[in-house]
């Protein structure tokens, strides 16, 4: 996607009613594209979840990869810096994971000889970790920073964490990481095989003892980062034996995988599969899962790493329109049963990967560009905010299409419809309590599912028909003269409306 400034189109409400003839063709067995449909919504009188945290948005980067973001050429830092300052008006400060694949191939300051240990051949260079610092001090961000586990050197990442410590500085670091994806580190030619967790756990505590005199007293471990199945009913032993070690529990997962070439299976990377409502619900089912097994140690549970497709994501799904209604639906769904937060992936030209996924990707001139997949993170941020608390709503549909509402204070209610259908228009009725009357309202849509740009934002303020920047805190004077209480809603697309008394 071109560069958010040039190709956001702000338009008048007016065009609440454009025509949707540019949206994919109607497939076998949906609705016209001009099939009209009413469907009532109930919303319930109180909360019924926790509070949004704080650092719930986040990005997680490869540690090959950050050094170019934060480049000053091409007003790259100035990019990055952007994107966390427009999600952390919503939900305050973000928290940018630095590991991934690269994590377990990277070590600080290595020697200029070429005489490298085993599997390593990325170099964090003191310059990275300061205009880590630099960044934090420009957004307020913290980083959970990741240590190489598979070459089995622990004064390596003892290395490490002094170096970020001084140069990154202390109330910058949320946590630290041991490994990535050990589960899986056999596959990069790592120290164990898939099925030997006894293995992993000695050498995680090998590793956690030798960093912990340097830790202080503020920062503790995000983990155990596990990437699968394979020893997720192992959790519960990793937790009972090292929660006392942790600030946080950690899970990866990608629902789809750009490399399957099989299109009947469910994991095929597919605009289709990528807006269905199980790829998106089953974030949340391993949410309340690992909660579960949590809870007695009060531990929170995020996605330390998640984004659409493993494998870097897929060129025409995972670049596309269909991704920003998947991160807004995923993201909002994950809040809603009381995640602790979400780092959407970035891993562009790292470990083979082409990285058509991410919030944020480098053009052909080395600009950091603005992918449709941000939309959908800012969407989702500005619904929850900060310290919002869901309430329950429920569509009486079944349609490919999902709601939520969450609560702020001072009467706030910020109700969410993102319609996944390529073809049908949802008039929505929404049975709201008492007084609540429409505060603001504004839609998110493109020119089709597969579009890569051209997203546009449709909105009216009392002043005049165009409102600057997408979802700045100014909407709070979008005014829409309605009752309130009915919701059009596109075939592709994110309504948000703001009800106050």
């Amino acid at each position: 996607m071109t560069s958010r400034r040039a190709c956001l189109v702000i338009v008048s409400a007016s065009l609440l009613l454009m025509s949707s003839s540019s949206m994919l063709a109607s497939a076998a067995g949906r609705h016209a594209e001009s099939d009209v449909i009413n469907v009532s919504a109930s919303v319930s009188n109180a909360p019924s979840g926790q509070p949004v945290p704080g650092m719930f948005m986040g990005y997680s980067i490869e540690w090959g990869l950050i050094g170019r973001m934060l480049e000053r050429r091409h007003g790259r830092f100035a990019t990055l810096a952007d994107s966390i300052n427009d999600l952390e008006a919503f939900t305050g400060p973000a928290l940018l994971r630095i590991g991934g694949n690269s994590e377990d191939e990277a070590a600080y300051d290595l020697p200029a000889d070429g005489n490298l240990p085993k599997f390593v051949h990325i170099n964090i260079v003191p310059k990275t970790l300061e205009r880590m610092r630099e960044l934090a001090k420009a957004t307020g961000c913290q980083y959970v920073i990741g240590l190489n586990l598979g070459v089995n050197q622990p004064l390596l990442a003892v290395r490490l964490v002094k170096a970020a410590e001084r140069l990154v500085g202390r109330r910058h670091i949320a946590a630290f990481e041991i490994g990535n994806e050990s589960d899986f580190l056999g596959r990069f030619g790592g120290w164990w095989k898939h099925d030997n967790f006894s293995m992993y756990l000695r050498r995680w505590t090998r590793y956690y003892r030798a960093i912990a005199p340097y830790l202080g007293n503020t920062i503790k471990i995000e983990g155990p980062a596990f990437g699968g199945e394979g020893w997720f009913k192992q959790l519960p032993d990793y937790l009972r034996r090292e929660h006392t070690r942790l600030c946080v529990v950690s899970l990866h997962r990608y629902p789809l995988g750009a490399p399957i070439t099989n299109p009947h299976s469910p994991q095929f990377a597919s605009i289709a599969h990528l807006l269905e409502r199980n790829t998106a619900e089953q974030f949340a089912r391993e949410i309340r899962r690992v909660r579960h097994m949590a809870a007695p140690y009060h531990l929170p549970v995020r996605f330390g790493e998640m984004n659409s497709a493993w494998g870097g994501g897929k060129e025409g799904v995972s670049n596309t329109f269909a991704s920003t209604l998947w991160a807004a639906t995923t993201l909002l769904d994950i809040a809603r049963v009381g995640g602790a937060g979400v780092n959407l992936h970035m891993s562009q030209g790292v470990d083979q990967f082409s990285g058509w996924y991410g919030p944020l990707r480098f053009g052909p001139h080395g600009r950091l560009h603005f992918m449709p997949e941000f939309y959908g993170m800012l969407a989702a941020a500005d619904v929850m905010q900060g310290g919002g608390r869901p309430v329950t709503i429920q569509l009486h549909t079944r349609l490919n299409v999902s709601a939520f509402a969450f609560q702020a204070p001072h009467h706030i209610l910020r109700v969410a419809v993102i319609n996944r259908t390529p073809a049908a228009r949802l008039i929505i009725h929404l049975g709201l309590r008492g007084s609540m009357k429409l505060i603001r309202s504004y839609l998110i849509t493109a020119p089709s599912l597969r579009a890569t740009d051209g997203l546009k934002i449709v909105g009216e303020r009392q002043s005049g028909p165009a409102f600057g920047r997408m979802m700045h805190t100014k909407l709070s004077r979008i005014h829409v003269p309605a009752e309130g209480r009915v919701l059009s809603s596109p075939p592709g697309s994110i309504v948000i409306e703001t009800f106050g008394r």
